[in-house]
């Protein structure tokens, strides 16, 4: 195992136990908070976050992906980049303090609106002023150090500031302190471990040059969010605030343990990828191991979620968010196509062709606004725009497959394997719950259902890792060192 392959398993593993320990915490958050606020709470935090999401990559201008993908880094560079940081961050706050007004009024929401949206729009300067130093840390790959300061970030911003606000009765602002406590805290943690030079040096040519790579990973941020939050936008709009909530709620529940998978492998590869962006065969067998491994795992966990949606949703949520239950499945498997996706996109920003990716994004997104006008046309309702969203991510899908299918043709065939042994486990384990809950259902309470679907995904995920040898992703697991060895072989009786 080489250097930069053992650095980079010990971050896997590093960055998985925060997205565990980050799971284990948001759980109870969420239940907390559920319990606490109303779905019009949450929609209407939902639809404040849409316009400061709209600036939020702007903000950032990728800079924290320059850091991260530049061959070299001068103390010279790092000045220029937080140069960078502060202008461009400071300039898209004021943009949204002043549209403020007319994203509320594009979105119908109520009056309160436009102080949500503003109080939002100072955590996108908090934000870009951490770009360079959390780029720093991934740069050299610190995992531990960005592990710590994630899940430390979350616990104080929003346990501590989001739910002692809520307790006091601050309603939907709860939202927006932890919001804030989080990014400043985040931004603050990162600074100390690197402790950057704070003095910005405006190198006009060098900004040119940073922004020529860190404008397309912003122009691709930019794609993603809307893509993502259209949806979001047009309930809140057409179907109203409280069905806005009920979307949120439901996409939370259903993308939360896999988002946790896919930022904690992301913030690894970027910087492990881009040390050997020229080795076009070890990127290959990189790409095709990584595939591998997270369609089995996200899969496996989507097919969990779905199946015990409507468990999940009484146990962790309670009652007035019935109508999530429905929605959790589908919007789990759009989340999956997602985030697998994603991992194509870190590849290609690895090798700094986000040209390509900008164009697969910009299609999705023509399909989406395609999609999303006939369910409005038909009055589909919210299952109409889910259609929609899925339809747009299955496109995405396909083009990056067939991309890096031609970029890495050597790959065709493990990627393609990897997909069919993820879909076939998925397929498995959801049989496996679905019977569950139908022979306990109208014997059991919820929880005592949810227990048991929760054991038997246990127990077919222990037989997996110990002998399925014949699941590519496993023995791509196994070789890299990402299983305990305890759990991969049998005990010395069975053999």
């Amino acid at each position: 195992m080489t250097q930069l392959t053992s650095v980079t398993v010990r971050g896997m593993r590093w960055t998985y136990l925060a997205g565990v320990a980050a799971a284990a915490v948001q759980i109870p958050y969420a239940a907390a908070m559920a319990r606490l606020l109303t779905p019009e709470d949450f929609g209407l935090m939902a639809l404040a976050y849409l316009v400061p999401r709209f600036a939020h990559h702007f903000a950032q201008g990728g800079l924290a992906s320059a850091v991260v993908q530049r061959p070299s880094l001068t103390g010279h560079d790092v000045r220029v980049i937080f140069a960078l940081a502060l202008s461009v961050g400071s300039c898209c706050s004021a943009a949204v303090w002043l549209i403020a007004p007319y994203g509320a009024e594009l979105i119908r929401g109520p009056s309160e609106l436009t102080d949500l949206i503003r109080a939002l729009a100072l955590g996108l300067l908090i934000t870009a002023l951490g770009a360079t130093s959390a780029g720093l840390l991934s740069r050299s790959m610190r995992y531990r150090a960005v592990a710590l300061t994630d899940f430390f970030s979350f616990v104080v911003g929003y346990c501590g500031v989001g739910i002692t606000s809520a307790l006091l009765g601050a309603g939907v602002w709860s939202l927006v302190y932890g919001t804030l406590g989080w990014n400043l805290l985040l931004a603050l943690l990162s600074y100390a471990l690197v402790r950057h030079s704070l003095r910005p040096l405006f190198d006009m040519r060098e900004m040119r040059e940073l922004m020529r790579f860190g404008g397309k990973v912003s122009v691709n941020g930019f794609l993603e969010y809307l893509t993502a939050d259209l949806p979001k936008l047009a309930i809140g709009r057409y179907v109203g605030v409280g069905a806005a909530g009920l979307y949120d709620r439901a996409a939370l529940l259903a993308s939360f343990p896999l988002q946790q998978i896919q930022q904690a492998a992301s913030k690894v590869l970027l910087p492990a990828l881009s040390r050997i962006q020229h080795e076009t065969g070890r990127l290959a067998t990189s790409y095709a191991d990584a595939m591998a491994v997270t369609t089995l795992v996200l899969f496996s966990l989507w097919a969990v979620i779905g199946a015990s949606s409507e468990q999940l949703v009484a146990l962790l949520l309670g009652g007035q968010w019935r109508g999530s239950a429905e929605l959790v499945p589908i919007l789990g498997l759009i989340s999956v196509l997602g985030l697998v996706a994603q991992f194509s996109g870190t590849l290609v920003e690895a090798m700094g062709a986000v040209g390509g990716k900008v164009v697969i994004h910009l299609t999705q997104l023509l399909v989406l606004v395609a999609g999303t006008f006939v369910a409005l046309l038909l009055r589909g309702g919210v299952h109409g725009l889910m259609t929609a969203v899925l339809a747009s991510q299955l496109v995405k899908q396909i083009l990056f497959y067939v991309w890096l299918d031609r970029l890495f043709p050597t790959v065709r065939r493990p990627v393609a394997q990897g997909y069919a042994q993820a879909a076939a486990l998925s397929g498995l384990i959801w049989a496996a719950l679905w019977s569950a809950q139908r022979v306990l259902a109208g014997r059991c309470p919820g929880s005592a259902i949810l227990a048991a679907q929760l054991a038997a995904a246990a127990v077919l995920a222990l037989c997996c890792v110990r002998y399925g040898a014949a699941l590519h992703g496993i023995r791509v697991a196994r070789e890299r060192g990402l299983l305990p060895a305890a759990l991969t072989r049998p005990s010395a009786r069975g053999q």
